[in-house]
């Protein structure tokens, strides 16, 4: 996972992940800008899936349904 959002910290994530019941949180890497610039980024809540080759096969912005985004993720595992 990486955070784009330049207000966020290790600190909200965690209380994040807390508050969704996540109890194995994914490695995230805060990002100054750069990431987004790279993959296109140009709103808050945007997701995006690699394959393990690094080509994108999910995007979609705004909130995500769970079982949807599970359902991507079972597709590249």
């Amino acid at each position: 996972m990486v955070s784009v959002d330049p207000s966020e910290t290790p600190e909200s994530i965690e209380a994040f992940n807390e508050a969704a019941g996540i109890q194995e949180p994914l490695p995230t890497i805060l990002d100054d800008g750069e990431i987004a610039q790279e993959f296109g980024v140009n709103a808050l809540e945007t997701t995006i899936i690699l394959d393990r080759s690094g080509e994108e096969v999910f995007r979609e912005t705004g909130p995500k349904d769970t079982e949807k985004l599970e359902k991507e993720l079972e597709g590249v595992l």
